[in-house]
Protein backbone atom coordinates (compact mmCIF):
# COMPACT_ATOMS: atom_id res chain seq x y z
CA UNK A 1 0.00 0.00 0.00
CA UNK A 2 2.58 2.55 1.11
CA UNK A 3 6.33 2.51 0.64
CA UNK A 4 7.63 0.35 3.47
CA UNK A 5 10.52 2.26 5.01
CA UNK A 6 11.27 -0.15 7.82
CA UNK A 7 14.70 -0.59 6.27
CA UNK A 8 15.68 2.68 7.95
CA UNK A 9 14.67 1.33 11.35
CA UNK A 10 16.71 -1.75 10.54
CA UNK A 11 19.71 0.41 9.81
CA UNK A 12 19.85 1.40 13.47
CA UNK A 13 21.11 -2.16 13.97
CA UNK A 14 24.41 -2.40 12.13
CA UNK A 15 24.23 -6.18 11.63
CA UNK A 16 20.81 -6.08 10.04
CA UNK A 17 21.82 -3.08 7.98
CA UNK A 18 24.79 -5.01 6.60
CA UNK A 19 22.65 -8.07 6.00
CA UNK A 20 20.12 -6.12 3.96
CA UNK A 21 23.00 -4.50 2.09
CA UNK A 22 24.18 -7.94 0.99
CA UNK A 23 20.97 -8.37 -0.99
CA UNK A 24 21.22 -4.88 -2.46
CA UNK A 25 24.77 -5.42 -3.72
CA UNK A 26 24.24 -8.99 -4.86
CA UNK A 27 21.19 -8.00 -6.89
CA UNK A 28 19.75 -11.51 -6.83
CA UNK A 29 17.95 -13.97 -4.51
CA UNK A 30 20.32 -15.71 -2.11
CA UNK A 31 20.24 -18.80 0.08
CA UNK A 32 21.00 -18.55 3.79
CA UNK A 33 24.35 -20.26 3.21
CA UNK A 34 25.28 -17.67 0.57
CA UNK A 35 24.31 -14.77 2.83
CA UNK A 36 26.39 -16.27 5.64
CA UNK A 37 29.41 -16.56 3.36
CA UNK A 38 29.03 -13.05 1.94
CA UNK A 39 28.66 -11.29 5.28
CA UNK A 40 31.32 -13.35 7.08
CA UNK A 41 34.21 -11.00 6.10
CA UNK A 42 32.61 -8.36 8.31
CA UNK A 43 32.73 -10.63 11.36
CA UNK A 44 29.06 -11.66 11.50
CA UNK A 45 28.59 -15.25 12.69
CA UNK A 46 26.44 -17.84 10.94
CA UNK A 47 24.15 -18.11 13.97
CA UNK A 48 23.62 -14.36 14.08
CA UNK A 49 22.93 -14.22 10.35
CA UNK A 50 20.33 -17.01 10.51
CA UNK A 51 18.60 -15.33 13.43
CA UNK A 52 18.35 -12.02 11.60
CA UNK A 53 17.12 -13.66 8.40
CA UNK A 54 14.28 -15.26 10.34
CA UNK A 55 13.33 -11.94 11.92
CA UNK A 56 13.47 -10.04 8.65
CA UNK A 57 11.12 -12.56 7.04
CA UNK A 58 8.73 -12.32 10.00
CA UNK A 59 8.73 -8.52 9.75
CA UNK A 60 8.03 -8.58 6.01
CA UNK A 61 11.37 -7.04 5.07
CA UNK A 62 12.50 -10.18 3.23
CA UNK A 63 10.54 -12.76 1.28
CA UNK A 64 11.44 -16.46 1.41
CA UNK A 65 10.49 -19.07 -1.17
CA UNK A 66 11.50 -22.49 -2.42
CA UNK A 67 12.10 -25.90 -0.81
CA UNK A 68 13.26 -25.91 2.79
CA UNK A 69 16.85 -26.97 2.06
CA UNK A 70 17.33 -24.48 -0.76
CA UNK A 71 15.15 -21.53 0.21
CA UNK A 72 15.90 -18.25 -1.50
CA UNK A 73 15.66 -14.90 0.26
CA UNK A 74 14.99 -11.62 -1.48
CA UNK A 75 13.87 -8.11 -0.41
CA UNK A 76 10.09 -7.86 -0.17
CA UNK A 77 8.18 -5.77 -2.67
CA UNK A 78 7.89 -2.85 -0.26
CA UNK A 79 11.60 -2.88 0.49
CA UNK A 80 12.41 -3.09 -3.22
CA UNK A 81 10.65 0.26 -3.63
CA UNK A 82 12.90 1.71 -0.92
CA UNK A 83 16.01 0.26 -2.54
CA UNK A 84 15.07 1.76 -5.90
CA UNK A 85 14.38 5.09 -4.18
CA UNK A 86 17.89 5.11 -2.73
CA UNK A 87 19.41 4.11 -6.07
CA UNK A 88 17.56 7.01 -7.69
CA UNK A 89 19.03 9.39 -5.15
CA UNK A 90 22.51 8.05 -5.91
CA UNK A 91 22.17 9.13 -9.52
CA UNK A 92 22.66 12.70 -10.67
CA UNK A 93 19.32 14.50 -10.62
CA UNK A 94 17.83 15.29 -14.05
CA UNK A 95 18.56 18.80 -15.39
CA UNK A 96 14.88 19.64 -15.03
CA UNK A 97 13.84 23.20 -14.28
CA UNK A 98 11.55 23.71 -11.30
CA UNK A 99 8.52 25.87 -12.03
CA UNK A 100 8.31 27.03 -8.41
CA UNK A 101 5.12 25.14 -7.61
CA UNK A 102 4.43 22.97 -4.60
CA UNK A 103 2.15 20.03 -3.92
CA UNK A 104 -0.15 20.19 -0.91
CA UNK A 105 -1.41 16.74 -0.02
CA UNK A 106 -4.24 16.51 2.52
CA UNK A 107 -5.13 13.01 3.71
CA UNK A 108 -7.47 11.48 6.22
CA UNK A 109 -4.96 9.70 8.42
CA UNK A 110 -5.68 6.08 9.41
CA UNK A 111 -7.11 5.53 12.87
CA UNK A 112 -4.79 2.59 13.43
CA UNK A 113 -1.52 3.80 14.95
CA UNK A 114 0.75 1.41 13.05
CA UNK A 115 -0.82 2.26 9.68
CA UNK A 116 -0.63 5.95 10.52
CA UNK A 117 3.06 5.70 11.36
CA UNK A 118 3.75 3.70 8.21
CA UNK A 119 2.00 6.34 6.10
CA UNK A 120 3.90 9.18 7.78
CA UNK A 121 7.23 7.41 7.25
CA UNK A 122 6.43 6.76 3.60
CA UNK A 123 5.50 10.41 3.01
CA UNK A 124 8.68 11.50 4.75
CA UNK A 125 10.80 9.23 2.54
CA UNK A 126 9.18 10.83 -0.52
CA UNK A 127 10.00 14.32 0.72
CA UNK A 128 6.51 15.32 1.89
CA UNK A 129 6.82 17.27 5.13
CA UNK A 130 3.97 17.97 7.60
CA UNK A 131 2.70 21.54 7.37
CA UNK A 132 -0.59 21.21 9.28
CA UNK A 133 -2.54 18.27 10.74
CA UNK A 134 -3.09 15.84 7.86
CA UNK A 135 -1.44 18.16 5.31
CA UNK A 136 1.96 17.58 3.74
CA UNK A 137 4.04 19.68 1.32
CA UNK A 138 6.82 19.11 -1.17
CA UNK A 139 8.04 20.85 -4.34
CA UNK A 140 6.60 19.61 -7.63
CA UNK A 141 10.01 18.33 -8.67
CA UNK A 142 10.99 16.20 -10.44
CA UNK A 143 7.55 16.90 -11.83
CA UNK A 144 6.50 13.51 -13.17
CA UNK A 145 7.81 11.65 -10.13
CA UNK A 146 6.32 14.06 -7.59
CA UNK A 147 2.88 14.01 -9.22
CA UNK A 148 3.05 10.24 -9.42
CA UNK A 149 3.75 9.95 -5.70
CA UNK A 150 0.85 12.26 -4.83
CA UNK A 151 -1.50 10.17 -6.98
CA UNK A 152 -0.16 7.03 -5.32
CA UNK A 153 -1.18 8.24 -1.87
CA UNK A 154 -4.58 9.46 -3.03
CA UNK A 155 -5.26 6.05 -4.55
CA UNK A 156 -4.93 4.49 -1.10
CA UNK A 157 -6.29 7.10 1.29
CA UNK A 158 -9.19 9.61 1.23
CA UNK A 159 -8.02 13.12 0.55
CA UNK A 160 -7.07 15.65 -2.10
CA UNK A 161 -4.02 17.40 -3.52
CA UNK A 162 -3.44 20.92 -4.77
CA UNK A 163 -0.62 22.27 -6.90
CA UNK A 164 0.33 25.92 -6.83
CA UNK A 165 2.65 28.68 -5.67
CA UNK A 166 2.79 30.57 -2.41
CA UNK A 167 1.09 33.96 -2.56
CA UNK A 168 3.79 35.49 -0.39
CA UNK A 169 7.48 35.33 -1.22
CA UNK A 170 8.91 31.90 -0.44
CA UNK A 171 10.73 31.93 2.88
CA UNK A 172 13.88 29.95 2.06
CA UNK A 173 14.98 29.92 5.68
CA UNK A 174 11.72 28.27 6.70
CA UNK A 175 12.13 25.69 3.93
CA UNK A 176 15.70 24.99 5.03
CA UNK A 177 14.48 24.43 8.59
CA UNK A 178 11.61 22.27 7.38
CA UNK A 179 14.03 19.90 5.67
CA UNK A 180 16.95 20.42 8.09
CA UNK A 181 19.14 21.21 5.08
CA UNK A 182 22.08 22.60 7.05
CA UNK A 183 22.52 19.35 8.98
CA UNK A 184 22.05 17.21 5.88
CA UNK A 185 24.61 19.25 3.98
CA UNK A 186 27.13 19.07 6.81
CA UNK A 187 26.73 15.31 7.22
CA UNK A 188 26.92 14.71 3.46
CA UNK A 189 30.15 16.70 3.09
CA UNK A 190 31.76 14.82 5.97
CA UNK A 191 30.64 11.45 4.61
CA UNK A 192 31.87 12.31 1.09
CA UNK A 193 35.34 12.95 2.52
CA UNK A 194 35.27 9.64 4.39
CA UNK A 195 34.16 7.76 1.25
CA UNK A 196 37.07 9.17 -0.73
CA UNK A 197 39.46 7.94 1.94
CA UNK A 198 38.18 4.37 1.46
CA UNK A 199 39.35 4.16 -2.16
CA UNK A 200 42.60 2.34 -1.42
CA UNK A 201 43.61 -0.79 -3.30
CA UNK A 202 42.03 -3.97 -1.92
CA UNK A 203 43.97 -7.15 -2.48
CA UNK A 204 41.15 -9.68 -2.70
CA UNK A 205 37.61 -9.81 -4.03
CA UNK A 206 36.39 -10.80 -0.57
CA UNK A 207 37.90 -7.77 1.16
CA UNK A 208 36.69 -5.50 -1.64
CA UNK A 209 33.13 -6.76 -1.22
CA UNK A 210 33.35 -6.15 2.54
CA UNK A 211 34.53 -2.58 2.00
CA UNK A 212 31.86 -1.91 -0.60
CA UNK A 213 29.21 -3.27 1.75
CA UNK A 214 30.38 -1.15 4.68
CA UNK A 215 30.66 2.06 2.67
CA UNK A 216 27.42 1.44 0.77
CA UNK A 217 25.51 0.99 4.02
CA UNK A 218 26.80 4.26 5.44
CA UNK A 219 25.94 6.14 2.26
CA UNK A 220 22.47 4.57 1.99
CA UNK A 221 21.63 5.58 5.56
CA UNK A 222 22.24 9.25 4.80
CA UNK A 223 21.01 9.34 1.21
CA UNK A 224 17.74 7.84 2.41
CA UNK A 225 17.17 11.18 4.18
CA UNK A 226 17.55 13.14 0.92
CA UNK A 227 14.10 14.68 0.23
CA UNK A 228 14.89 15.22 -3.49
CA UNK A 229 14.64 18.99 -3.73
CA UNK A 230 15.34 21.28 -6.71
CA UNK A 231 18.73 23.05 -6.68
CA UNK A 232 17.07 26.38 -5.92
CA UNK A 233 16.10 25.17 -2.45
CA UNK A 234 19.51 23.69 -1.67
CA UNK A 235 21.15 27.02 -2.53
CA UNK A 236 24.90 26.93 -1.99
CA UNK A 237 24.71 23.63 -0.13
CA UNK A 238 26.52 21.09 -2.33
CA UNK A 239 27.15 18.35 0.21
CA UNK A 240 24.63 15.85 -1.09
CA UNK A 241 25.79 16.28 -4.70
CA UNK A 242 29.37 15.89 -3.54
CA UNK A 243 28.45 12.67 -1.73
CA UNK A 244 26.76 11.23 -4.82
CA UNK A 245 29.83 11.95 -6.94
CA UNK A 246 32.22 10.56 -4.33
CA UNK A 247 30.24 7.36 -3.99
CA UNK A 248 29.91 6.96 -7.76
CA UNK A 249 33.70 7.16 -8.15
CA UNK A 250 34.25 4.79 -5.24
CA UNK A 251 31.70 2.23 -6.37
CA UNK A 252 32.80 2.30 -10.02
CA UNK A 253 36.27 1.25 -8.90
CA UNK A 254 35.29 -1.47 -6.47
CA UNK A 255 32.12 -2.94 -8.00
CA UNK A 256 33.72 -5.28 -10.60
CA UNK A 257 36.05 -7.02 -8.14
CA UNK A 258 33.41 -7.11 -5.39
CA UNK A 259 30.88 -8.67 -7.76
CA UNK A 260 33.41 -11.35 -8.60
CA UNK A 261 33.24 -12.47 -4.97
CA UNK A 262 29.42 -12.66 -5.15
CA UNK A 263 29.51 -14.75 -8.31
CA UNK A 264 32.15 -17.04 -6.82
CA UNK A 265 30.11 -17.64 -3.66
CA UNK A 266 26.90 -18.30 -5.58
CA UNK A 267 28.60 -20.61 -8.09
CA UNK A 268 30.27 -22.66 -5.37
CA UNK A 269 27.06 -22.88 -3.34
CA UNK A 270 24.76 -23.91 -6.17
CA UNK A 271 27.30 -26.22 -7.69
CA UNK A 272 26.84 -28.39 -4.61
CA UNK A 273 23.05 -28.30 -4.74
CA UNK A 274 21.58 -30.63 -7.31
CA UNK A 275 18.45 -32.75 -7.80
CA UNK A 276 19.91 -35.53 -5.70
CA UNK A 277 21.40 -33.35 -3.00
CA UNK A 278 20.72 -34.00 0.63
Amino acid sequence: MYTNVSVFAIMKDSTRSLLFGVFVLAGKPLTAAEVIRLIAPLGVSATNTKSHLTRLVAEGTLDRRGPVRAQLYTPSRGQSVVVEGIRTRLREEPPEAWDGTWLALTLRLPADRRRRETLAASLWFDGFRPWAPGTFLRPTWPERWALGRAKHYLAHAPGFSLRGSFVERLNLRRVANLYDLAALDRQARALAGWVRRQEGIHSTAERTFATRLKVGGSVARLVGHDPRLPPELWGQRRGMRDLVRAYDQFDSRLAPLAQRFVEQVVAESRGRVGPGAG
